[in-house]
């Protein structure tokens, strides 16, 4: 996102870090009539075919972003992983298999990026209108809107898109603090109402939200009400709570950044490096001042991968993960060692970066995986532009 946008919107903004299961408990527990009960609850939900463990990311929103000259941090791509996840829906498109969270500069994270900024241009009338609520005189309305099935509800607009069998992204909003506070995105998938009408009258409690969280991967959420307190919460997790929600009925598909999944044949060979880099408080700059990486085997041969950041800012006391693919395929105990050295020189005007740790995994043909390094410091190396690489044997 333009840090002009960025800067506008953060007060508006800022983003975090089964319910089907909970529904076959009560029925398990039922002392009476259970038979009776399965099928009145089954008679109430509804739901999408977008299922959190196929159609989600395997990875959760752990995801930090800065402003480089005004020094923000920004905490989660929620939105951006809500509708990036909703377009390979839509595409059917196999959604990216990966486990950990795509290195800044990646196509994959720049493709939820870019959707996090859609995500926010789209709804910003709807953010800055929960904002307006002086001193909370408006916080029971704001509550209410949610439980409201008629006259424009937000729980009327949620019904008629997950009843087409359409999953609606929603804005979830913390009361308070002016608009600064973890507000939230996910994705609605289902719902039950219960004994409830949508009328605002009696078993307002009753009503169930089924939602995919990026901060909870491979979970259906369960969005309740709770009156007495005028939030909405999660059965799986209350402390998780927030004034109001509204439907997000501004999402259009676009088109997913294509990520091929790696299918290595089964053969017991490596084929591929995860290492994970952990900055501690110094930065690695990006632009000219880049990482390269030179893998280095038991027999005196070594293959060298340059920029491997892509030219991209890994910020203070954060991971980045990258992935690196053998040229040539190998046993694991035909490697040797990895080297990792910087292209900034010394002086006022060079970079200094901090490592406070690395992590290696080799990628093994078949399914498997084997940790080859892991060492951490304070900081393990700093780079000051005096060229000496970090050597990392790799066992």
């Amino acid at each position: 996102m333009k840090t002009r946008l960025l800067f506008a919107m953060i007060a508006l903004v800022a983003f975090t870090s089964s319910g089907w299961a909970q529904l076959s408990s009560a029925v398990k527990n039922a002392p009476l009539q259970t038979g009776n009960l399965a099928a009145a609850l089954a008679s109430t939900a509804r739901k999408t075919t977008f299922d959190p463990t196929k159609h989600g990311f395997k990875f959760s929103n752990t995801f930090n972003t800065e402003l480089v000259m005004q020094d923000i941090r920004l905490g989660g791509l929620c939105g951006g992983m809500v509708y990036t996840s909703l377009d390979y829906f839509h595409a059917r498109k196999r959604i990216p298999s990966q486990t950990f969270r795509p290195p800044v500069k990646s196509p994959l994270f720049d493709n939820i990026y870019q959707r996090q900024e859609s995500s926010l241009v789209n709804n910003l009338d709807k953010w800055t209108e929960l904002v307006v609520n002086p001193f909370g005189a408006r916080t029971g309305e704001f509550f209410r809107w949610g439980l409201q099935g008629t006259n424009g509800g937000r729980l009327e607009e949620l019904r008629r898109e997950i009843d087409a069998g359409r999953p609606c992204p929603l804005g979830l909003f913390v009361a308070g603090n002016g608009g600064f506070a973890s507000h939230h995105q996910v994705l609605a998938i289902g719902y039950d109402l219960g004994r409830y009408k949508g009328d605002l009258g009696e078993h307002q409690g009753d009503l169930k939200i089924f939602v995919y969280d990026p901060n909870f991967p491979n979970q259906t959420m369960t969005l309740v009400p709770k009156v007495d307190r005028t939030s909405y919460e999660y059965l799986e997790d209350s402390n998780c709570k927030w004034m109001t929600y509204f439907v997000d009925r501004k999402y259009s598909p676009a088109r997913p950044t294509n990520i091929a999944t790696p299918d290595f044949p089964n053969d017991g060979l490596v084929h591929q490096l995860q290492c994970e880099f952990r900055t501690g408080g110094d930065d690695l700059r990006g632009g000219n001042d880049n990482c390269n990486v030179t893998i280095f085997y038991k027999d005196g041969t070594s293959e060298r991968h340059e920029n491997i950041n892509r030219g991209g800012r890994w910020i203070g006391n954060y991971c980045e993960t990258v992935t690196i693919d053998l040229r040539r395929p190998c046993r694991p105990q035909d490697l040797d060692r990895l080297e990792v050295q910087t292209t900034f020189g010394g002086g006022l005007s060079g970079d200094n970066w901090n490592v406070d740790g690395l992590y290696i995994v080799a990628i093994i043909g078949g399914g498997r995986s084997r940790t080859m390094f892991e060492e951490s410091g304070a900081p393990l190396v700093r780079f000051d532009g005096n060229n000496r690489p970090l050597k990392a044997a790799l066992r």
